[in-house]
């Protein structure tokens, strides 16, 4: 009986491995571990430090994702890897791949964009591939990658669509010109081959036991013409029509996404090596020597190890003016050298460099859905069933009930399949999304994730860190006493190691010595063991807990050494030009403001007062997380803009998390949208308003023209407006190319 029950156990447990990526220590394996059991359903979790791996038992159904969003809200992160394939589906078959995609083994995250046919999988490298992803899903498509390019693979639609529209031209009045027979073989070419594109899809859908637009373009096609052998009439020429103008419109609409597609892409720039070879900048590696002349692009992440120069980088910032760069100095791939000379080392590789996590996060964006695509879906779902029912009934009422002959109600009830269009509901957000993104890139905004621009028009708190952000995170120390001697000297030290805005001020002031240990406390402080002495360098609340404080005296930031108060710093920041408003426009909004801030010195309470919001001072990270925890459980949209290392878990936690540019790497990757500066905000809000405004237009468009042109295409209005089968299948191609059209319209 025991054995019987651990086969079950076996049987019933499934296993995950994990990569972990971050962890240092024991105590980041014990979080780790945590985290992760603390999901429902995992049985057990077992990390490992040396092999930086995570196996996780569950004995229930655990999604990846789940797993994943765990981890990585502990601070850590999963090594995953995305991909993206290109498919030839309709807009509203979407949901459902979507569903068999997310249903496969190792997938941890789907996301697709109905207006371009694109899939984007994140999946876990330690269980699976993409290759096996697609088998296992039952879905055939193209993958996209360096050798095949998104734009290709859109173009190679465009392109395969216009010549089917070749043919259909060629040979469509050519049906009409000639005798009954010869009009029949000169039509085949249009049926059989300009419209197979649609009678595989109708295949394709059927089989899988769904309808869409392929299943209403090849019935109605298929009637006219099958209906003009049997009948021995021109339906055929009129099937060849209907392909032809279908065509039309499918063709306009795969040229205006593959454009749209096109402009969010980043080609290889050409790099010139110290030593004279021209390469492409994907050829680069890390540790190479390049050289950028006046005019030219800086093809690689790196810093500039001689020279200087101003650089534009418009392309990241949106930013015209050229901004001065000398030795020391980061510089970014995409950055045009408008003057100087510059020889750069090169920092990361061309598929790591931020202009290229910039392209993939916008691409992500695309796929955000907002909640009302969920109705559409639900409608999607049932429309082609109702329009082929429609017809169905047209054709009887046409014959039966009203008596007229069988040619007039073929015409009446194939006009109904040919006018409906379920591909401009699908289009409506999606396209509508993609533009919307594309405009905040312009402007220097990168949006993550698509579905804050409906999510912030939502938010009724906005919480704020300081340093950086509200201010502009230049620090300078305006006083200071020692109580031990030296003790200033230590703490420079020590602080070299830090990249902390604080930490930037004893910078300036260079002091020679030996950091044997390190460690940091985000938000609180720093240790060091500095030419045998230990030194504490940190907030009030930091400092007095580590060390015995037996002075009166305070500062902003206290030094101990070797367990006593070793001397005290008085510093101030800077308020940025665009601060007061920036709040000042979110409070007009109804928004509460709040300044959420590690600083527990006076000078905080200054800033508030000074801009007239609240202040939460001396928070730790963990604080900042709490914080916004606790005001979204007390049923409020919370929004958090922040750009240190300490303010990265707070921002996953917030409904809006919004980075700065200037901020560290790891902030930047924790927020939803990255900004240049807190005027961005404003041009978030704005973005988010016409987007949302346009999602709604076009899906008005969508739902009133099947409403109004369905009645007509049935001959409700008949003969006053009458509308054939190949007019009405006009309609529907330029229903889509509309939709598309009108979401590029900026008003």
């Amino acid at each position: 009986m025991v054995t019987e029950k651990k086969e079950e156990l076996r049987i019933t447990d499934k296993e995950e491995q994990l990569k972990i990526i971050g962890m240092h220590c024991a105590t980041c394996v014990m979080t780790v571990s945590k985290s992760l059991k603390s999901v429902s359903g995992v049985k057990d979790a077992e990390v490992n430090l040396a092999t930086g791996s995570a196996k996780v038992i569950l004995s229930g159904n655990v999604r990846l994702k789940e797993l994943v969003k765990a981890v990585r809200k502990a601070g850590y992160d999963v090594a995953t890897e995305k991909f993206t394939v290109k498919l030839n589906v309709n807009p509203e078959e979407m949901p459902k791949i979507e569903r068999k995609f997310e249903n496969v083994k190792g997938v941890v995250d789907v996301k697709s964009n109905p207006g371009l046919g694109i899939v984007s999988v994140e999946y876990n490298l330690e269980s699976t591939t993409p290759e096996e992803i697609l088998k296992e899903a039952g879905v055939k498509g193209e993958i996209i990658n360096e050798q095949r390019s998104e734009r290709s693979v859109l173009y190679k639609d465009f392109y395969d669509l216009l010549k089917r529209l070749v043919i259909g031209i060629t040979f469509t009045p050519l049906t009409y010109l000639f005798p009954f027979f010869l009009g029949i073989l000169l039509s085949i070419p249009v049926q059989f081959y300009s419209g197979l594109r649609f009678h595989k899809g109708a295949y394709r859908a059927l089989k899988n036991r769904t309808t869409n637009m392929d299943v209403l373009v090849s019935l109605a096609s298929n009637i006219l013409w099958f209906s003009g052998i049997f009948l021995h009439s021109t339906f055929y020429a009129d099937a060849s029509l209907l392909i032809t103008f279908i065509l039309v419109g499918k063709t306009l609409e795969a040229y205006i996404k593959a454009k749209m597609s096109s402009e969010i892409r980043i080609e290889p720039y050409k790099a010139t090596l110290k030593d004279g070879r021209v390469v492409n900048s994907n050829e680069l590696k890390v540790g190479d020597i390049i050289i950028v002349r006046t005019g030219e692009r800086i093809p690689a992440d790196g810093i500039i190890e001689s020279g200087e120069g101003e650089v534009n980088e418009a392309i990241l910032t949106g930013e015209q003016k050229p901004v001065l760069k000398r030795k020391g100095d980061n510089v970014l791939a995409g950055g045009i050298l408008v003057n100087g000379y510059l020889e750069i080392y090169v920092t990361r590789n061309w598929d790591r460099s931020y202009i290229i996590q910039v392209i993939e996060s916008v691409r992500g964006a695309y796929n955000a859905r907002v909640s009302i695509q969920n109705l559409v879906d639900k409608v999607s779902s049932v429309f082609v069933p109702i329009v082929i029912t429609l017809s169905a009934l047209t054709f009887l009422v046409w014959k039966f009930v009203l008596g007229y002959n069988l040619y007039s109600s073929l015409l009446f009830s194939v006009a109904v399949l040919a006018a409906a269009c379920p591909c401009a509901l699908g289009l409506a957000s999606p396209m509508a999304m993609l533009v919307s993104v594309r405009r905040a890139l312009k402007r220097g905004i990168i949006i993550r994730d698509g579905s804050i621009l409906e999510e912030i028009r939502n938010v009724n708190v906005a919480v704020l860190d300081k340093t950086g952000t509200v201010t502009e995170g230049e620090y300078v120390i305006i006083s200071k006493k020692e109580f031990i001697n030296g003790a200033f000297d230590l703490a420079t030290i020590a602080e070299s190691r830090s990249i902390h805005p604080i930490a930037k001020a004893f910078h300036k002031i260079i002091n020679d010595g030996k950091v044997e240990q390190f460690e940091e406390f985000p938000g609180r402080g720093i240790y060091a063991r500095v030419n045998g002495n230990d030194v504490i360098v940190g907030s009030k609340d930091f400092v007095k807990s580590n060390c015995d404080w037996n002075v009166e005296d305070e500062g902003d930031i206290l030094i101990c050494v070797n367990g006593r108060a070793g001397g005290i710093v008085n510093i101030r920041d800077k308020l940025r030009d665009d601060a007061k408003r920036v709040i000042n426009y979110m409070r007009e909004r109804g928004i509460r403001v709040i300044i959420a801030t590690g600083d527990s010195s006076n000078y905080a309470d200054e800033i508030g007062k000074e801009l007239g919001v609240e202040v939460r001072k001396g928070l730790t990270p963990d604080d900042k997380a709490e914080l916004v925890k606790e005001l979204r459980e007390n049923d409020n949209k919370v929004m958090f803009i922040g750009d240190g290392i300490n303010d990265a878990i707070a921002m996953r936690e917030a409904d809006v998390g919004i980075a700065v540019s200037s901020g560290t790497d790891l902030a930047k990757s924790a927020g939803k949208v990255v900004i240049n500066s807190l005027d961005d905000v404003i041009g978030l809000f704005e973005q988010a308003k016409l987007g949302v405004r346009k999602i709604k237009e076009n899906l008005a468009w969508a739902f009133g023209y099947n409403t109004v042109i369905i009645p007509i295409a049935a001959g409700l209005f008949y003969p006053t407006i009458y509308l054939p089968p190949e007019y009405a299948a006009l309609a529907m191609g330029f229903s889509s190319v509309i939709v598309s059209l009108w979401s590029l319209v900026p008003i």
